[in-house]
Formats: structure tokens, C-alpha cells, sequence
């Protein structure tokens, strides 16, 4: 912004010694359009610069990294297959139709038609006793088993989510790969022992020292941990429940909705996020629906496409999106 303040008053000065110098009239002709190109230029590098800082906001805002501070999960194998059910046949049709062209543009790997459904949109006017009723039918299925910990999501956190009044609620799974996308094996730490690791494994070390026949620890072939720059494991979604409150669609249009699910369903979003005057169809929900975008914005396009293109074992993946919907952003 000085820089600007400087360009523009350098320009004033300028115009007032055309009128009262006739040294100013006989410099160069080419001087005075130079001086009219500079505040464009730099206009252009402050939005530039404003934008770059405005769309790191928005990844680190909503993407979500697993365990806190690990990588993003996505879906990769299996790929996704969606499932809808509450809506007409219709209406059901029309937003499966529209997913499936967003996983298209995005690169993000769809199922044949006769997949296996692994992302659940479940519409219904009674949320909460549906996700009731799934806990109590199949826990495990429905909200995932940590094989780390040896157990099930505590109960206070399926409580919470299950009675967390949102529009959409989203319980998302995903399962840890090693760097080869092979599932990882785990095994009572008491055969730890038995075991062959690499010397100083973080995975496997320290083994003679843990005799908790209740814990597990990650076994099987060894691998060097991760550094500064690169996760050891990957993440990828294995089960996706979106679970819409039918009773909150007043004025949404189907076509914003499925635009929204794709995003909530494609991507591991945090909940809660802050968007202030973001330009994304996440924001449905934050007031009135002909206040939201009318469907998938630029923003949320290129985040997909991104978040599908960029390295997943790279701790600076957030990054990497970022500076890439920057790119396709503001060529």
C-alpha cells in the first residue's frame, strides 16, 4: 500500500511541473508512461500478495490433518463411491450425477457403478436418532476403530457429535498406509520382541521396554521414520458419513447442496471453520442460503483439484495447495 501511496503522488508531482516547468516538458516522452505503467504493476503484485495470504487462510482454516499434526487424508484405494438416501429417486440421481462430475474435474478416483458405497449422504429429518440408531446397530462401522490404541472413538466424542445440532455433520475414518500404501500391521507389544526392526526404528523402539500386554504397536516390515520435510505414512479415507438435517434445507437449492457435500465428503474438513468473506460454498449454512454462493466457487474447485495433485507425505502439503490455487486462480 505505501508502495502505491508513492506511485500515485510521484504521478501528481509530475502533472503539476507540466504546468508551471518547461524543463518538465522537455524530458523524455517516454517518462510519463512509464510512471502511469508503475501503479498498475503494483496494484497487481498487492493483490497478488493479498490473495496468496487470503487462500493460505482458507486451506489452513479447513483442511484437516490427522492425529493433530500429520497428513491430510484423502481417497485413493478404495476409490470413493457415493451412496444417497432420504432424498427422491430423482433428486438422489441428480446429485450422485453431480459428484460424479466433480471427482472427474478434480482427479479424485471414482468407483465403477457397481461399487461398494464407502461416503454415506444420509438425509433425514431426525439426525440425531438415525446416528443413534447407527451407534447402537454398528458401532464400529459407523464410527471406526483406532488398531494404535487397540479400541473404539471414546463414547464423550460420538456423544458430542451425535448431539452437535449443525446442518451437516460429517464423522469421517480413515486408515493409515505405510509409504507403499500397504495397510499397516500391529501386534501386541508383547511379540514386539520377536520381531525384526530396523535399529532405532521410531515404530518399533523402544521394544524390550513395554510389556503392556493391553497395547499394540506397529510391527511387520521395517520403515525409517519420517523428517522435517516428509511424512513416513499416508492417510486415506476409508468411510465417510454425511449425515444432512432435512429440516435446515429451507431455501437450498439441490444444486448447492451437492456442491457442498462434495466438498465436506471429498475432502477431511475441520468443523467450525471461520470464513469470514471467503468465497466458498461452505458457507451455506452460515446464514441465509440465497446469501451463499450458487454452487462450487473457483476456491473450492481448485482446493479439490489440489489437494488431489499434491505430494500427500509432504508436511508442507497445505502449503503446496495453497501456492497452487494461486496459480490457477491468478494466472
Amino acid at each position: 500500500m505505501a508502495l502505491r501511496v508513492l506511485a500515485v503522488a510521484t504521478t501528481l508531482a509530475m502533472l503539476a511541473n507540466a504546468d508551471g516547468s518547461t524543463a518538465a516538458e522537455t524530458t523524455s516522452s517516454s517518462a510519463p508512461a512509464a510512471a502511469a505503467n508503475r501503479v498498475p504493476e503494483i496494484t497487481v503484485t498487492a493483490s497478488r500478495i493479498e490473495l496468496e495470504k487470503r487462500v493460505s487462510q482458507f486451506v489452513n482454516q479447513i483442511a484437516a490433518r490427522e492425529n493433530g499434526d500429520e497428513g491430510l487424508a484423502r481417497w485413493q484405494v478404495p476409490p470413493v463411491c457415493p451412496l444417497v438416501s432420504g432424498l427422491p429417486r430423482q433428486e438422489g440421481e441428480f446429485i450422485l450425477e453431480r459428484l460424479s462430475q466433480i471427482a472427474h474435474v478434480a482427479a479424485i478416483p471414482l468407483g465403477a457403478e457397481q461399487c461398494r458405497p464407502n461416503l454415506y449422504i444420509l438425509v433425514t429429518s431426525q439426525p440425531e436418532d438415525l446416528l443413534k440408531g447407527m451407534e447402537k446397530r454398528n458401532r464400529t462401522f459407523t464410527f471406526g476403530y483406532n488398531p494404535s490404541l487397540h479400541s473404539e472413538p471414546p463414547a464423550s466424542v460420538v456423544d458430542e457429535f451425535i448431539k452437535t445440532p449443525h446442518a451437516v455433520r460429517v464423522w469421517y475414518n480413515a486408515a493409515e498406509k505405510d509409504a507403499w500404501g500397504q495397510d499397516l500391521t500391529y501386534c501386541p507389544s508383547t511379540e514386539i520382541e520377536q520381531l525384526t526392526c530396523m535399529p532405532l526404528d521410531p515404530k518399533c523402539w523402544p521394544p524390550h521396554y513395554d510389556a503392556n500386554p493391553g497395547r499394540v504397536m506397529l510391527c511387520g516390515r521395517g520403515t525409517t521414520g519420517g523428517t522435517h520435510l516428509s511424512f513416513n505414512n499416508l492417510w486415506w479415507l476409508s468411510r465417510v458419513f454425511v449425515i444432512v438435517d432435512q429440516k435446515r434445507l429451507h431455501g437450498v437449492k439441490l444444486g448447492q447442496l451437492a456442491d457442498y457435500v462434495a466438498m465436506a465428503g471429498f475432502a477431511k474438513l475441520k468443523p467450525d471453520s471461520h470464513l469470514g468473506d471467503t468465497p466458498t460454498i461452505l458457507k451455506l449454512f452460515d446464514g441465509a442460503a440465497r446469501a451463499a454462493p450458487e454452487g462450487m466457487t473457483e476456491w473450492d474447485r481448485t482446493f479439490l483439484k489440489s489437494l488431489y495433485a499434491t505430494v500427500q507425505t509432504s508436511t508442507l502439503q497445505r502449503s503446496q495447495i495453497a501456492r497452487q490455487m494461486v496459480r490457477e486462480i491468478a494466472p
